[in-house]
């Protein structure tokens, strides 16, 4: 039998316990993330005036310029610039493919936490299925219904523009929550387009089902917060790559299932390799026995 290893953390109570974190949103993010680092003694609290949109926007008025990991920090830049303040946290979600699964839409969600006071830059993040991701062309109401019911609305927000790419100086509807809100929606566009597009309205504040997976990315925040490197205390002392090489439980062959994790610590760069519970792999996963 495979003994049971565990990583001794240190405690990081001295980094972070009685200071304040200032949110770089508009879109009621607080709801979930306030709530998650509230068990470390830390509060939350949105910065005021801050406009997100200015990074980009889903409706896509505004692109986002540079990766997600780019977005989320010029957030905190901004905050740091406009703010007296040491601790700040930015959140940017990005929607698409599902990288192994290629038919199915995934959510990914990064939250990043800045501590200028400690020079230390940790993050969380989430890869979901859980998403209600969406797109449709309609040409009434009865349509719009029908994509609605499949994607959550009303719950969930709708956008509605003439095109996907809409033409310049043309209106865009968003937040739309009830029928009579789709209604007036489509009555304006059909003036530019017989056949209107309609999406999900994936803000958080629309977007119930992101905000969950938001509530996840903050969980893995907190995770890599309380977490101390063994040797030197520093926050953030989470698993960085996982080691395929699983045995086959049929033919012992090396699979390309997960053995174990390795940590490293961001400041010192003290290592240590985690085996994970499963001692073997399914032969399903074994390239020899499933070729």
């Amino acid at each position: 039998m495979r003994p049971t290893w565990a990583v001794k953390f240190r405690p990081t109570d001295a980094y972070f316990q009685g200071r304040t974190a200032i949110l770089a949103t508009k879109h009621g993010k607080e709801q979930v993330i306030a709530p998650a680092l509230a068990s470390l003694g830390v509060s939350v609290i949105v910065a005021p005036d801050f406009d997100s949109d200015r990074f980009g926007t889903f409706s896509r008025e505004i692109p986002r310029t540079g990766t997600q990991e780019e977005a989320a920090l010029a957030k905190a830049e901004a905050v740091l610039a406009q703010m007296d303040a040491d601790l700040v946290l930015a959140s940017e979600g990005s929607f698409g493919p599902h990288p192994q699964f290629p038919l199915l839409p995934s959510d990914r969600e990064l939250i990043l936490l800045v501590d200028r006071r400690h020079d230390l830059v940790l993050r969380g993040e989430v890869l979901s299925l859980e998403t209600n991701f969406n797109h449709a062309t309609v040409s009434d109401l009865e349509e719009a219904l029908a994509f609605g019911a499949r994607v959550g609305f009303p719950e969930h927000g709708l956008i509605a523009m003439a095109q996907a790419n809409p033409p310049p100086n043309t209106p865009i509807f968003k937040g739309m929550q009830s029928e009579e809100q789709l209604q007036r929606a489509i009555a304006t566009l059909q003036a530019y387009s017989p056949r209107i597009h309609l999406e999900t309205d994936m803000r958080a504040h629309m977007n119930p089902t992101r905000m969950q997976v938001i509530a996840q990315a903050a969980a893995q925040l907190v995770q890599a917060m309380a977490q101390g490197c063994p040797q030197c205390g520093w926050p953030g002392f989470v698993a960085c790559e996982k080691l395929p090489g699983l045995p086959c439980g049929l033919c012992g062959a090396p699979t390309g299932a997960i053995k174990a994790n390795r940590y490293r610590c961001q400041r010192c760069l003290y290592e240590q390799v985690v085996p994970v519970t499963a001692t073997v792999a399914d032969p399903s996963q074994c390239y020899f026995c499933n070729p």
